[in-house]
């Protein structure tokens, strides 16, 4: 248990270059990984008008899609640099 809080710094240094480059990948190489999580974030929009039965202003929309869309993103990062972590240290990553 001491080792993990001594190399605590380290995981949380190395985990947040792997977010960026994560981000990075995203913004420029994985523009179709973009523009997946865009339309599944309108066909999910979509499914919380019909499932609530209630209708939503083009505001309401769009801000439901653009939080949906900033959640898959973040998840995303998350997933790559967790995964890219466990690949370069051979350890599993419990959050």
């Amino acid at each position: 248990m001491a080792d993990r809080a001594r190399n605590r710094p380290d995981f949380e240094k190395t985990l947040k270059l792997y977010l960026r480059q994560a981000r990075e990948k995203l913004n420029g190489d994985l523009a179709g990984t973009r523009e997946a999580i865009k339309l599944i974030a309108e066909d999910k929009t979509r499914n919380f008008i019909e499932m609530t039965d209630r209708g939503l202003s083009r505001e309401e929309r769009e801000f439901l899609k653009a939080l949906i869309v900033a959640s898959m993103r973040q998840s995303f990062c998350y997933g790559y640099g967790i995964g890219k972590f466990e690949g370069d240290t051979s350890q599993r990553v419990y959050l």
